[in-house]
């Protein structure tokens, strides 16, 4: 090979070269935030509305892995208060980019004109959504009229039956079991409903009818016609459960008091439904502090003969992302990330359910809660979440406190029939004054 032809070969293997040099390079630019060398960095705030989110917890769940998984985003919280509410930020013009809440609560937000459907964002990510219990995803888009995703979940709200274990001691009766009916319940209650030396102990509290409702997946309002629904025949099964929640435990016509603090303080309620964060981070709280005496277990949800086997509506600490975003990718990416299995088996050894399907993330539950050693933590897996009845924005807001009000009246001895029947009146009456505004 002649001189001017080796030339030739070496300039054309050089050109080549930087060819694919120079495409290599453009295709890491496209790749997104992975491609830490070419991006800038990023600040996100995360707004907690209307749930619960501290600020260990926060920077445990968000900040750290975030910051190792995309260390051009740096995140930042903002707590719904005085000077924050979503009238006050979207007035300043400083909505933030994700918003951590309850499912419930997405139908205000989206009164504010500020939640993104994710669907463009879940396919251009490829996020697979498999892996999510669907019932919880369906249940989400519940909440758009189109039966789009409005929100990633991030954790299970869950509810389980807590029992007080020296109730059952004292008087000799064997513990609840996971699944029963609430004849079965009931019963129980019955049997535990006593006093002596000078305690009166209460054998069930139902709580409020609108959770028992929950566990039949019953509608609030029909969407038809505005008008609520709470005199249908499976609303008067509840209310009747209701009732016969008072009259086993012998607190019909008597102002004892009931509830949470009875079950937990006061240690005089043998049987309570609760949803777990609504107990789990207490117990823990106490348990450091050495002030926790309470001798408890659990099992799974009780339900009605043609409903056992399931637990309540699904109900989850959700994120939205916000339309006013200006970085809607980044902030998406966040959401994504924060179903990881990484992210998520820390979520659940810090004692949230956590929305994916994987059973070995569940059984790592309350891992690091000193509270749930020995505890029977199946029961939060045991009856399965329902999807979620077709919501209106009157069901939290209306008819769930008329349904809470006719509780309290039928408590006090009042007719089953005209209790459900004034519910029904009130609850339409405030309805239409809400469409007319």
């Amino acid at each position: 090979m002649n001189k001017p032809i080796i030339v030739l070969v070496i300039l054309m293997f050089l050109f080549a070269s930087t060819g694919c040099s120079s495409k290599s390079g453009k295709e890491e630019s496209v790749k997104g935030p992975e491609a830490t060398a070419e991006v800038k960095p990023v600040e996100l705030s995360v707004y907690r509305f209307r749930t619960n989110l501290t600020d260990d917890e926060f920077k445990a769940y968000f900040v750290e892995p975030i910051g190792k998984k995309y260390p051009h985003i740096t995140l930042k919280m903002i707590v719904e208060d005085k000077g924050t509410t979503p009238e006050e930020l979207l007035a300043a013009g400083v909505f933030p980019d994700i918003v951590f809440t309850s499912t419930s609560d997405i139908q205000r937000l989206k009164d504010f004109k500020v939640v993104q459907n994710l669907d463009d964002y879940v396919k251009k990510t490829n996020l697979d959504l498999s892996k999510v219990n669907p019932v919880i995803i369906e249940s989400i888009k519940q909440f758009d009229d189109r039966g789009e995703l409005p929100a990633l979940p991030f954790a299970v709200g869950v509810g389980v039956m807590l029992y007080n274990k020296d109730i059952f001691d004292k008087f000799g009766e064997k513990y609840p079991r996971d699944l029963m009916t609430w004849e079965e319940v009931l019963q129980i209650a019955k049997r535990l409903s006593r006093e002596e030396g000078g305690i009166k102990y209460i054998g069930f509290d139902p709580s409020e009818p609108a959770l028992i409702a929950s566990q039949l997946s019953l509608p609030f309002v029909d969407p038809v016609t505005n008008k609520s629904v709470i005199d249908s025949d499976d609303w008067k099964k509840v209310f009747q459960m209701v009732q016969q929640s008072y009259e086993a435990s012998g607190i019909m016509k008597n102002e004892v008091p009931i509830g949470r603090e009875v079950f937990m303080k006061d240690q005089k309620l043998a049987m309570f439904p609760l949803w777990a964060d609504n107990f789990v981070g207490r117990f823990e709280d106490e348990s450091k502090k050495g002030e926790f005496n309470l001798n408890w277990d659990m099992v799974a949800l009780p339900n009605f003969p043609e409903a056992v086997g399931t637990g309540r509506e699904s109900t989850t600490q959700s994120m939205v992302l916000s339309n006013l975003s200006k970085h809607k990718e980044e902030a998406f990416r966040v959401m994504a990330y924060m179903l990881s299995d990484d992210v998520q088996i820390e979520v659940s050894k810090q004692g949230r359910v956590t929305p994916l399907k994987s059973t070995e993330i569940q059984k790592v539950f309350g891992a690091n809660l000193q509270s749930m050693k020995g505890k029977h933590i199946e029961a939060f897996f045991k009856a399965a979440p329902r999807k979620l009845h077709k919501p209106s924005p009157y069901d939290q807001t209306i008819v769930r406190p008329e349904a809470a009000n006719a509780a309290v009246l039928i408590r006090k001895g009042q007719d089953l029939n005209t209790v459900i029947r004034t519910a029904k009146e009130t609850a339409d009456k405030r309805i239409e004054a809400a469409l007319k505004k």
